[in-house]
């Protein structure tokens, strides 16, 4: 009888097992596949690396904005040009022809 309850016991034993594991993989894909799953996860490596290239865009604007500041502090003649720029001032003498841009040939249709 004792034989017999231990082999019960050894049976339920990996019937519970059996089960927990099953328990637990089901979970396991219900949460790798919902919308806080693994497509989740790569949408946001791709936002990361998006937003990456979007920060080393604007660092390389930052750089040459710098340069263009250490440029217009280093030298009067390039902070004359860029106030009269600004400003749309000209020097006795001077003309300036504003040109508009041309119209876009119409697209052919095939």
């Amino acid at each position: 009888m004792a034989a017999r309850s231990s082999r019960a016991v050894q049976v339920y034993k990996r019937f519970g097992l059996v089960l927990v594991l099953t328990v637990f993989g089901v979970y396991a894909a219900v949460n790798l596949t919902g919308p806080q799953g693994v497509s989740a996860l790569f949408g946001k490596w791709n936002e990361l690396e998006r937003i990456q290239h979007e920060n080393a865009a604007l660092a390389g604007k930052l750089e040459e904005r710098k340069d263009k500041l250490r440029i217009l502090k280093e030298s009067a003649v390039q902070q004359e040009l860029e106030i009269r720029r600004k400003l749309k001032r000209l020097k006795k003498g001077e003309t300036i022809y504003d040109v508009p841009d041309p119209e876009p040939l119409p697209e052919l249709k095939k």
